[in-house]
Parts: structure tokens; sequence; C-alpha cells
């Protein structure tokens, strides 16, 4: 869990004709947005042991380099950065991971969503093999591989609202062939935060783990 947490995310608003999106623009479409907030639905499917979670809480972005995860049910969890600490905090095993934030993001989609990296030189489009998202659900699918052999990443496929363009849904397929689905309600853009709201205060007696 901790490490797909620390390797999450990624792209978020982009043109809806999936012929001419291109890396180039999912990028430039990107950048251009300087904070997002709203909520999320996590599903994470096994097919090794038929098993099959969800999660679900709140997502939140501020430009230069800060998100904010609130994982609510069915336990909570938060995964926060001020764009250079990462905080890990596990309320029910009372402790906190802390990283630096450039040790878990070079050449992840996670370094593109904070705007440290570029995605056309860490990851390829490539024609659709196969759609794994909601085949109910009227989206336009673009789908991205890693430019690293070494990557835990096989493909990314993006759900984008055929409409309006924007990011409905990310998928992840690593190389065990686990897949997990983030799908993203009720966004809201230029948001404005609290000073100390990408930060973390360790509350006391909390252990803390440095990796």
């Amino acid at each position: 869990m901790t490490k797909f947490l620390i390797t999450l995310f990624s792209i978020f608003s982009f043109p809806h004709h999936l012929l001419a999106i291109t890396l180039e623009q999912v990028q430039e479409r990107y950048q251009e947005m300087q904070s997002f907030q709203g909520n999320f639905l996590q599903t994470t499917i096994v097919e090794s042991e038929d098993r099959r979670a969800r999660a679900s809480g709140i997502i939140a972005y501020q430009r230069p380099g800060k998100m904010r995860w609130e994982y609510q049910e069915p336990d909570p969890q938060l995964l926060v950065t001020d764009g250079d600490t990462l905080w890990l905090y596990d309320p029910l095993l009372e402790n906190v991971t802390i990283q630096e934030l450039a040790a878990v993001t070079d050449g992840t989609a996670l370094a593109f969503l904070l705007g440290a990296g570029e995605l056309t030189e860490d990851f390829t489009q490539r024609r659709m093999q196969k759609s794994l998202l909601d085949p109910d659900k009227s989206w336009e699918v673009l789908e991205l591989v890693p430019n690293r052999e070494q990557s835990a990443i096989e493909l990314l496929q993006l759900g984008v609202d055929s409409e309006t363009g924007a990011l409905e849904a990310l998928l992840f397929k690593d190389n065990s062939g686990s897949v997990r689905i983030i799908e993203f309600e009720a966004l809201s853009y230029n948001v404005e935060f609290l000073k100390d709201f990408f930060r973390f205060e360790i509350p006391p007696n909390m252990e803390v783990i440095r990796p």
C-alpha cells in the first residue's frame, strides 16, 4: 500500500478528441492549472488472488509540487507533500513515514503531477491495446507505457470525458498484473488553501519511519 501511495498519481485535463491527444498537449494543459480539489474512488484488483478492494477520500493539489491524498474509507490514511518532504501517516498503525520527495518521484507519474517531471520523457503514448476501464462509461481512453525498462508500471490508461475533456479515471497496471483504478468526482479548480494545508505536524508519541 505504501509503495502504491508514493507512486500513485498522474494527469488531469486535456482535449477530448482521442486521435488529437498528444503527450505534449497533456503536459501543457496540466501546467496551466494552479490548484484543484475533489473526491476520489480507488479500486484495486489482484487477479492472481481473485481479490478486489475499494477505498475513497479527498485529493488536493497546489502548484508547485504540493499534494494531499486523504483516505477516509475503509481506513483513514494521509499522504501529503509540501514539495520537498513526503509524509505518509497511518493513524491505525500509529506511525508516519517521512521521505524526501525527490527520492521517490524520479521517472514516475507522480513527478509529472507535481509539476516536477516531463511526461514526454517518462512515458510514450501508444495505440490502445484493450481498454481495462469500465466499458459502460462514456470515456475516451488514452494509453501510455513507461520509457524505463525497470519501471514497476506496465501501462497507464486515462479515462477522459468525451464532451469536456476532463480526466475522470486513471488506471495503473503493474508488472505483476495487478490493476488500480482511480475515479475522480466533483473536482474544483483554482482553489485557495490554508498556508499549512500541505504540511504534516507529527502527533506526540508517534513512530517515525525514515526509509
